[in-house]
């Protein structure tokens, strides 16, 4: 447990201690790739080969207004896919935390050798 013995204001905050040997190796920045495309990207909602009824499902299903609905037509023509998500506000410094220690442990298990949290705790 960590006791906080400056002037407390306000603000939430907690340190972290990491070692780290040289720069990220290429299974940390996959690792970081990974995670970012997971947790921070969204999930696929429609690639561009989506028939226009499994479209149309889809928007009644996610509540998609009319404008956003043609802007993810256009999207689609041109071959992207779409994916979407939600970002929760309500618990903001937890979520927050909880992605700093889901990357750090994610960059230990990519190459531990060269990554380590040693206080790793953003409790306070």
């Amino acid at each position: 447990m960590k006791l906080r013995t400056d002037f407390v204001t306000n603000s939430s905050s907690s340190s972290f201690i990491l070692a780290r040997k040289g720069e990220l190796t290429e299974k940390q920045k996959q690792a970081i790739t990974r995670y970012v495309e997971e947790k921070m990207l969204g999930k696929k909602l429609m690639a561009p080969d989506i028939s226009k009824e499994e479209m149309q499902e889809v928007f009644e299903d996610n509540y998609i207004n009319k404008d956003e609905q043609e802007r993810i037509r256009k999207a689609l023509k041109k071959g992207k896919t779409i994916y979407s998500g939600r970002v929760s506000f309500d618990q903001g410094d937890y979520d927050l935390g909880n992605m700093y220690i889901q990357l750090w442990r994610m960059l230990e298990e990519a190459d531990g050798e060269n990554f380590e949290a040693i206080d790793g705790s953003l409790s306070y």
